[in-house]
């Protein structure tokens, strides 16, 4: 792993822990808002917080404005989008974006090194995709 890489890597599993965690309370106050006026309060204080801060926790920089650069096949993208796609995260809604990534990425032209990361990244998800189906 390049040393470049691992700040990214470790953004974008804090960013999928966090995303988690915000699921896991409005679960929790879920439970309990038919308690009392605090108690829904609290539901909805939980339910702001996470469609507030989803959006810029789903990728570094924001998930529509990486589509963008990607559509306009904007280099510096390329290696977030890669380091994403390798990371996997999971969080609500992680693999219809990893797809998309996936896919899209693909259009977009890339250096030799990150040809060998795509490489690899298409292999393991082939692997994944042969075991599932098995």
């Amino acid at each position: 792993m390049s040393h470049t890489r691992a700040p990214m890597e470790r953004l974008i599993r804090a960013n999928a822990d966090e995303i988690n965690r915000l699921q896991q309370l409005i679960r929790e106050t879920a439970a309990l808002r038919w308690r009392g006026p605090e108690e829904r309060q609290r539901h909805a204080d939980a339910c702001a917080e996470f469609h507030q801060r989803y959006p810029q926790l789903v990728f570094p920089g924001g998930y529509d404005h990486a589509l963008q650069q990607l559509a306009r096949h904007e280099p510096n993208i390329v290696d977030v989008v890669l380091t994403f796609l390798e990371v996997r995260p999971y969080f609500f809604r992680s693999g219809y974006m990893w797809k998309t990534l996936y896919k899209r990425v693909q259009r977009v032209p890339m250096g030799a090194k990150q040809q060998t990361r795509m490489q690899k990244i298409v292999a393991a998800y082939s692997a994944y995709r042969a075991a599932r189906d098995a």
